[in-house]
């Protein structure tokens, strides 16, 4: 019951129950009948998938701190792009949405050895422009991996004679993201 009803429910509870059997990696995202990538129709389609998924996603963090595992589980949430605060076409008051924004995008992460509670970065008023603690995509593989116990820096696959790795020639740890 508290997980809730439907596919998302069924998907976050079953990773629950994948980590009390010791399942090392999940990955969960919603099908492409149910897409987050809105742009039009925002209001009702975002407000129907966060329907699907709070109420799962507080019970699984919620079933893992209570068993004592959520301090080595790493939940990551995220989407495929950041959001502009406008949007192509003809906005109406009930039918607007927003377009892709690649500047600036928003992660949750809990557990695993993350500072609970921690806000980091932050854009302008438009939420275009990061002004405070941007976040480079190899500096968040860096922490993600070091938060799972891998040193990003030796975790490297030959490729065309090339020692290459995830987070290439950058990345670096944020060390405001750990707790």
């Amino acid at each position: 019951d508290a997980y809730g009803t439907g596919t998302q429910a069924r998907q976050i509870l079953i990773a629950r129950r994948l980590v009390e059997r010791g399942v090392r990696y999940i990955q969960l995202w919603q099908g492409a009948g149910q897409p987050w990538d809105n742009h039009d129709n925002l209001e009702q389609g975002h407000r129907k998938l966060a329907e699907q998924v709070d109420q799962p996603i507080a019970a699984l963090l919620t079933d893992l701190k209570q068993r004592g595992l959520l301090d080595e589980t790493l939940v990551i949430w995220g989407g495929e792009f950041g959001r502009t605060n406008y949007g192509q076409g003809t906005s109406t008051k009930d039918n607007y949405g927003r377009d892709h924004h690649p500047r600036a995008y928003c992660t949750f992460m809990a557990g695993g050895g993350v500072k609970p509670g921690t806000v980091y970065g932050q854009t302008d008023d438009f939420g275009y422009n990061i002004v405070r603690d941007p976040v480079h995509i190899n500096d968040f593989h860096a922490t993600v991996m070091h938060l799972m116990g891998i040193n990003h820096e030796k975790l490297t696959y030959k490729h065309l004679g090339r020692r290459y790795r995830l987070t290439d020639l950058a990345g670096k740890v944020l060390p405001g993201l750990i707790a």
